[in-house]
């Protein structure tokens, strides 16, 4: 072998132990025994993997979990109380491809509840199918962001009248990956590269930047919003991906390659990736904290363009606009 093999080779090497290091072995855990009785917790897309997850250490705390998902079904609600012994789970439907669908589950919300403490948007997608949703909209992108992005507008009431209400939104380290540029976003759309990630990728960069702002605006509340990135957990995510192969380039085959890497040899279980998520909403060490993107593997770092408040000010606009936001449910 060639020096220059040889080199390439430690190289390797080097990046596999520290992916490792950093994903395998660097995952935080939340050690918080408070009690949640009283408390009432909504997780979006808490069916299955992280969510699932997410559902089980809140509920096995005394807290009442309503779980918003497209798959609902009596084995589940049987399975989570099974586990935590706690009857208090209600399970409701929502389509997030439907601005429709997540404004009808929300006033069912509002029916039967008096007040929200937790508001966990978790519900994700790796890749929808390419033709718009019955909005217009990019499905990937409404699933990622503008339909939480939505929902945490129209659960705002019942959120401020928690004495500690608490938001956490699920990103991605994926956000670091982003192409969007401030001349990307026109008044009406984000335009995105013909980068087949870049849907993904965006989504998450605007669910940091929503949550910095949401933050920014609800601190008079008593209401905290911060981000989190769960890592690489081996979860069924991206196993729903609508991907078309023979239209890959070079870029999205490297991108969902890495995917496949990172899930093989550095990925964690559900349970260890929804950790951080646990943590921020439930625990005393984060009680005041807010507008943070935390997460065990780069703390304290954002997605370029985060700190842009120009370019995060347009993303916040338009996506008032896409979702169609009142006045009156304007924040």
């Amino acid at each position: 072998m060639s020096i220059f093999g040889i080199i390439l080779l430690s190289l390797a090497i080097c990046l596999i132990i520290f992916l490792l290091v950093i994903f395998k072995f660097g995952h935080v855990k939340c050690e918080s025994n408070v009690c949640l009785i009283g408390k009432v917790a909504l997780v979006t897309g808490g069916s299955s993997g992280i969510g699932y997850q997410i559902v089980l250490q809140l509920a096995s705390r005394g807290c009442k979990v309503i779980i918003i998902d497209r798959i609902i079904n009596d084995d589940i609600k049987k399975s989570i109380i099974k586990e935590t012994h706690n009857t208090n789970i209600i399970l409701e439907y929502a389509d997030f491809t439907s601005f429709k669908s997540v404004r009808d589950v929300v006033e069912k919300i509002k029916s039967s509840e008096e007040k929200l403490d937790i508001l966990i948007n978790n519900v994700g997608i790796g890749k929808a199918p390419e033709h718009p949703s019955e909005d217009g909209v990019n499905m990937t992108m409404q699933v990622n962001h503008y339909s939480p992005f939505l929902l945490t507008h129209l659960l705002f009431g019942l959120l401020k009248k928690s004495s500690d209400g608490r938001i956490v939104f699920t990103s991605s380290v994926a956000s670091f990956l982003h192409t969007t540029t401030i001349d990307s976003i026109t008044e009406n759309e984000i335009k995105l590269s013909k980068y087949r990630m870049n849907d993904y990728t965006c989504g998450k960069l605007c669910t940091v930047i929503a949550s910095d702002i949401f933050a920014e605006k609800l601190k008079k509340y008593n209401i905290t919003c911060n981000t989190y990135h769960p890592g690489v957990a081996r979860s069924n995510f991206f196993n729903n991906c609508y991907v078309n192969l023979n239209q890959f380039s070079l870029t999205d085959w490297w991108s969902y390659a890495s995917i496949v890497f990172l899930r093989i040899f550095v990925g964690v279980s559900p349970r260890q990736a929804s950790q951080p998520a646990i943590m921020l909403a439930i625990s005393e060490e984060f009680k005041n904290v807010t507008g943070t993107f935390h997460g065990k593997y780069f703390p304290d770092l954002k997605p370029l363009g985060a700190h842009n408040k120009v370019f995060c000010k347009k993303i916040w606009d338009v996506s008032e606009k896409i979702v169609k936001l009142s006045s009156e449910e304007k924040i």
